[in-house]
């Protein structure tokens, strides 16, 4: 099972199950936005080296070259906020990066609805499947916007 996938099984059962408090809402959200983080840092690296590949140090350093703010920069520039597919995927992301910096930085308190936060890990399941669903072309485009600045 890959990184993106157990992340997103955490995510469900702590949204779902066991005692609905805040503090388990806000590590279900979070844990949501690290299932897409992942998924996003896979994708860049399938769409860059082979599968052969994926115990080199060229895999873990493109991996690890995704962050957060690059993340965010892409998807409000072009060409991906020009691509309605991936325009449409960025603009989930970035709502559910905005709700994992609020779950995990705000003060104690109660932060979302029981609806709500499923509704944002669900948000975080549909990524996952919408990027499964690209082609070869958009998964490129995707991961040299994510990784490359525009100069």
């Amino acid at each position: 099972m890959k990184t993106s996938e157990s992340l997103l099984q955490l995510a469900q059962t702590l949204a779902k199950g066991g005692p609905r408090n805040s503090v388990m809402q806000r590590r279900a959200v979070s844990t949501a936005y690290y299932a897409v983080f992942h998924a996003m840092a896979q994708l860049c690296t399938d769409a860059l080296l082979s599968r052969s590949q994926r115990r080199t140090a060229d895999y873990e350093r493109i991996y690890r070259a995704l962050d957060h703010g690059s993340l965010r920069t892409a998807f409000v520039s072009a060409p991906l906020k020009n691509h309605a597919k991936l325009r449409a995927i960025g603009n989930l992301i970035l709502e559910l990066q905005n709700e994992r910096h609020r779950s995990d930085y705000l003060p104690p308190q109660r932060l979302y609805s029981v609806l709500q936060c499923e509704d944002l890990v669900k948000y975080a399941g549909q990524i996952l499947i919408d990027l499964d669903t690209l082609s070869a072309e958009d998964r490129r485009t995707l991961a040299i916007c994510l990784l490359f600045k525009n100069r």
